[in-house]
């Protein structure tokens, strides 16, 4: 009898261990929080490489500097202001008294005689563009050092500004206000305008601006060694230097006219100005000593 009972007992121990056991293995897992993943280092930002405007800027100062001789670029900004003086004329010129004056486009098409109107348009064009040419070399040897940026939109883009000035903005004025030109005539003098200023603008415009802030940036980056005896490279009929000896420019120079010389000499020897081809790849390559390249050392 007693043997039954506690049998009977541990039948019904082993029961609630056997309910325990399967409750606990009903119940879900505890899930653990995700370990948070550590977010990636912001990768530090390019310096940004010089233009190769900025590069031949700097380098034609530190010509200045070396040799004590100034670029005149305030006589080539004068020569652009009296070129786009004498495109107005060529456009707009009035009739002055009994003479009989060849220029003034404007009045020409007024008078239906096509062949000077003709002629009138293109002295202007190309004035234009020359004086736009002038006033960019000049901000290329001295740019603009203001710091605000629409007076250094204006600076570098004045030739830009001149030909919308000179071609649409005065011609536009002129045309509306004149009664003599029917309808049709001024549609079409208008449309004219409007591709010659184009053109003219496209040629004008500054694509590659630089401000003084820039070449000072450039001047202190570029360990440049004006006495250097190796520092460039010219060529005897040539006009510019070059800091590269493979540069394609003298690829088909011969070997006795091509010189090695520190950047003083070259200046001497009036090659002022900095090969484009040179310049390109030296800010590409954002070498910081201009002097180490050689044809060996590229």
């Amino acid at each position: 009898m007693w043997c039954i009972f506690i049998r009977g007992n541990l039948t019904l121990e082993e029961e609630k261990k056997a309910k325990t056991a399967k409750a606990e293995e009903k119940k879900e897992p505890v899930k653990k929080a995700p370990a948070k993943k550590a977010e990636p280092k912001a990768a530090p930002a390019e310096a940004k490489k010089p233009s190769a405007a900025a590069l031949k800027a700097a380098l034609a100062q530190m010509e200045e500097q070396e040799t004590g001789k100034k670029k005149n670029t305030v006589l080539l900004r004068v020569l652009a202001f009296v070129m786009w003086a004498l495109a107005i004329v060529a456009m707009y010129l009035p009739q002055i008294g009994e003479l009989e004056l060849p220029f003034g486009a404007m009045r020409m098409l007024v008078l239906k005689n096509y062949t000077p109107m003709i002629i009138d348009i293109v002295v202007a064009v190309a004035l234009c563009i020359g004086a736009a040419l002038l006033w960019k070399k000049a901000n290329h040897i001295h740019p603009v050092k203001s710091h605000n940026k629409i007076a250094q939109f204006i600076w570098n883009q004045l030739g830009l500004i001149m030909a919308f000035l000179i071609f649409f903005v005065i011609g536009l004025v002129l045309i509306l206000k004149n009664d003599k030109l029917d309808a049709k005539t001024k549609k079409i003098a208008i449309a004219a305008l409007a591709v010659i200023t184009l053109l003219v603008g496209g040629v004008s415009a500054d694509y590659h601006p630089v401000t003084q802030d820039e070449v000072d940036k450039v001047t202190q980056e570029f360990n440049i060694d004006a006495q250097d005896p190796e520092g460039c490279f010219w060529t005897t009929y040539g006009k510019k230097y070059h800091l590269y000896g493979d540069c394609q420019a003298l690829t088909n120079t011969a070997a006795e006219n091509l010189h090695q010389t520190s950047l003083q000499e070259a200046w001497e020897n009036n090659r002022g100005e900095l090969c484009s081809f040179c310049a390109k790849r030296a800010a590409d390559s954002g070498a910081t000593d201009t002097t180490a390249i050689t044809p060996n050392n590229p």
